[in-house]
């Protein structure tokens, strides 16, 4: 790796250079599009469904075992429903089927020697039977087991217990087959849990953390063992901006899953923090119709409206629709901090052919937030501290009703196309094209005395607007075939990403009045200030990876290497100057891995992965800075019973982060990249469909960070051997949902849980020491449909987040940098659907 090449100022003929070459892959982009499309729509009418279903290649893993559960787990793997009587297979047991074969080879091998016989009778039906000693065969007396259809990696899950990802491997690939960690949280717990944000859907993963707590309504700020993760949607990058602040709020009623991968990403998706990614998975269209239709209200006088429809667009059924939309207002625990949102999200999925599926996706949203749209930053003292007057009320608001504001407005366009030329080669493109504007501007205190006096504070007005374009397409070839005894599944890539943002600083105006914090009085004519800073960004990636998923018997082996050229061009403009810096890093990055599955279930792995990510800034030199490298070593056992509906996945890591920037020795008013950070940790996390109606969710961190190696600054400190910053020693949560399935209370459901975050250090130089806190969480719902016909499809909701409205400081970065924790919020819902 290498980043070089301090230019004053960027020349305009290389940036017209890459203006083309950047036109170039989208015009290329399109016409490859266009050009698979043109092939899939002159190719021979589509035969039979029933053939395509029954000539279908799968990868199978299903050991020996009685002849029933064999069948149950064939049914989950290819979606097929099978009839038989039950005297047909008690006592029969199968030899089990492993390897990768057409649903008719696999069935022949799974009922090889149990003496019966199989029929397709539909598109996705079989018939078993066993013949009889003259020959004859009743089915008078026929049990129809159905089956639920198959879990793909971006569809719907039924519960909380997700066994399928993309996110992992950019293929649709088993998570016990996996060799890293992967958490997933389903549609039906973020319903069941009451999420209403990205933060609250991960509230109950181990290793993430919410850095200010739920209390934003501008973005989602998280943590992933120990960084800031990579967020990626439908497996495509998200804007981030020079500074962060255009990075767009996905919605959470949008989304089908979430999920986030721990641990260097940058094999599959380029440059990153080697802690992990969050990826997005969006609701999408489907044959099976979607009518639904939700109303929403409760504290801090919260009104929301969503809706999502979906279904075939034509009788032939070639085309699908989606269309998911919100409305809400709603004000926030904070004094004159409101929320005004709008989101409509549409897609349509073009069957082109039985080989060629292309899906649209378009979003637009807007978020309206007077107040400024975040927690006011307050000081430490009254918030971390007791101050003279005890301790700042939880609502307490610092800024200018009339001045503080904040505005978003991002839409999104983009396509999935899925291309099968034969029953080995695979040909996969997905683009989006993504605008992000943000306008932010806050008044803020900070300590005019010392010691520091809420009752006596000062205040500055100021603004940061930030607004982000992206362009970004994967193109991906996928193999499947075997070499002897091992299966391949052989992944080739080649992706690219552009982004070009802007943002500005204002000077600073300083309000001459003090302010009280504990009783403020507002009203001061604000103005907004000047510019004092505009930073221009163009980041540039072009990565090409190739990836091998070898599967030999229950051995999985998982290898892939990756290599990226990131180009980063910054302009920073001031009054008194005008500089430019041009980076151009070099990487290869890879991972390798191996999981072994034992019939019992139980499935030990082990894998090594590698990380990269540009560095902002310039040496004493001038030199650009290389980007940080990371590497994990990551060791753990994942559990799935067979039949069963649980999985358990416990994880031992080492990461390391190198070349961190850390003071110069020689002229500390520059860095240098000697620094080493290292996180440590274990994670276990079980989620169970157990039996009865009863649904558990468990999970626990230990991480152990550290700052391994740091120079110390001008005044002679050194942050080395401190805790990184929002990283808690221990976390834990564990949620028990329990459903209602007959009896008087049939339709009931409820489930209620507990989150611990243990303490945790603000800043890296851990000055300031924040304790560790637990809230509950409690839901209940009933499905009125249940007290009569007339109000079938209708339930109701009442959920409630921090329940015993437990106040605590969420985090505290500096002495007027301390955020407050989102007190008891209860909110109601109702959802009809037909």
């Amino acid at each position: 790796m290498r980043g070089k090449n301090f230019h004053p100022k960027a020349g305009k003929a290389m940036t017209e250079r890459r203006r083309k070459l950047a036109q170039a892959l989208l015009a290329g982009t399109i016409l490859s599009t266009l050009a698979i499309a043109g092939a899939a729509s002159a190719t021979q009418p589509a035969i039979a469904q029933q053939t395509a279903q029954a000539e279908a290649v799968h990868d199978f893993a299903i050991a020996p075992r009685p002849l029933a559960g064999a069948l149950d787990r064939f049914a989950e793997r290819t979606g097929l429903s099978f009839a038989y009587r039950s005297d047909a297979v008690a006592g029969l047991s199968s030899p089990g089927v492993s390897g990768s074969f057409t649903a008719t080879e696999g069935l022949r091998r799974l009922l090889a020697g149990t003496g019966t016989a199989f029929q397709f009778t539909g598109a996705s039906t079989v018939t078993i039977t066993r013949p009889q000693a003259q020959g004859a065969v009743t089915l008078d007396t026929v049990a129809v087991e159905g089956r639920r259809a198959p879990e793909t990696a971006t569809g719907p899950v039924e519960g909380y217990v997700a066994t399928r990802s993309a996110t992992g491997t950019k293929t649709d690939t088993p998570l016990i087959e996996t060799p890293q960690a992967i958490n997933v949280v389903t549609r039906d717990q973020m319903e069941a849990q009451g999420s209403t944000t990205l933060t609250e859907s991960l509230r109950y993963t181990p290793g993430v953390v919410a850095q200010y707590g739920n209390n934003d309504v501008r973005h989602d700020w998280l943590t992933v063992r120990g960084f800031t993760p990579g967020r990626y949607l439908d497996g495509l990058r998200l804007p981030f901006g020079a500074r962060g602040y255009s990075q767009p709020r996905i919605e959470p009623f949008g989304l089908e899953r979430v999920e986030v991968l721990k641990g260097p990403a940058s094999l599959l998706y380029g440059q990153g923090n080697p802690g992990g990614i969050v990826n997005m998975v969006k609701k999408r269209p489907t044959e099976e119709e979607v009518r639904e239709i939700e109303l929403q209200t409760g504290s801090f006088d919260r009104m929301q409206a969503g809706i999502d429809l979906g279904g075939k667009a034509n009788e032939e059924g070639t085309l699908l629709y989606r269309m998911v939309a919100l409305g809400r207002k709603s004000d926030t625990q904070f004094n004159y901090v409101e929320e005004e949102k709008t989101y409509v999200a549409p897609s349509l999925t073009w069957l082109a052919g039985e080989d060629t599926k292309i899906t649209f996706f378009g979003e637009y949203q807007e978020i309206d937030a007077p107040g400024g749209g975040g927690a006011p930053a307050l000081p430490a003292v009254g918030t971390l501290y007791p101050g003279s007057q005890g301790t700042l009320p939880r609502e307490t608001f610092v800024g200018e009703p009339g001045y503080d504001h904040f505005n978003n407005k991002q839409w999104f366009v983009g396509y999935e196309l899925d291309h099968r030329i034969d029953d080995t080669w695979s040909l996969r493109q997905n683009l989006r094209y993504g605008d992000v504007d943000t306008d932010s501007q806050r008044v803020q205190a900070y300590c005019a005395t010392t010691p520091c006096d809420p009752s006596m504070l000062g205040r500055y007005a100021w603004a940061f607007p930030e607004s982000a374009r992206m362009l970004t397409v994967d193109n991906q070839a996928v193999a499947d075939f075997r070499t002897g005894s091992v299966a391949h599944k052989a992944l080739v890539g080649f992706d690219y990403s552009y982004e070009d943002s802007t943002f500005e600083e204002s000077q600073l105006t300083f309000l001459t009045t003090p302010f009280d914090a504990y009783n403020p009085t507002y009203g001061v004519p604000v103005s907004r200030p000047g510019t004092g800073m505009r930073i221009d960004q163009e980041r540039r990636q072009i990565g090409l990876y190739l990836q091998d998923q070898m599967k030999i018997d229950r051995l999985t082996l998982l290898l892939g290497g990756r290599y990226d050229m990131a180009d980063t061009d910054t302009r920073t403009q001031t009054a008194t100057s005008d500089a430019s810096v041009a980076q151009d890093d070099r990487a290869f990055t890879g991972r390798v891995g191996a999981v072994y599955n034992f019939d019992n279930g139980l499935a030990p792995y082990a894998s090594y992965s590698t990380s990269f990510q540009p560095a902002s800034g310039t040496d004493s030199s001038g030199s650009a800075f290389d980007p940080t490298e990371g590497e994990q070593f990551e060791v753990g056992v994942k559990y799935q019973p067979a039949g069963g509906r649980s999985f358990v996945t416990l994880s031992v890591y080492q990461l390391t982060q190198q070349n961190v920037l850390t003071p110069d020795p020689a002229n500390t008013r520059f860095n240098t990249q000697t620094g080493e950070v290292r996180m440590r940790g274990l994670e276990l996390e079980g989620k169970a469909q157990l039996t009865g109606g009863l649904s558990l969710i468990a999970s626990y961190a230990y991480t152990d960070s550290e700052i391994t190696k740091a120079n110390a600054n001008a005044s002679g400190v050194s942050t080395e051997g401190n805790r990184l910053s929002f990283v808690p020693e221990h976390q834990a949560a564990a949620w028990l949902d329990y459903e209602v399935s007959s009896g008087p209370l049939d339709g009931l459901g409820f489930g209620a849980g507990a989150r611990y975050i243990g303490q945790t250090y603000g800043d890296n130089a851990n000055n300031y020491d924040v304790p560790g806190y637990t809230l509950v969480d409690a839901g209940i719902r009933y499905d009125l449909g249940k007290l009569g016909a007339s109000l079938e499809g209708v339930t109701v909701a009442l959920d409630a987040s921090n329940l015993f409205d437990k106040d605590y400081v969420a985090t505290c970065l500096s002495a007027t940098g301390c955020y407050m924790g989102v007190g008891r919020t209860v909110y109601a819902t109702l959802k009809y659907s037909w």
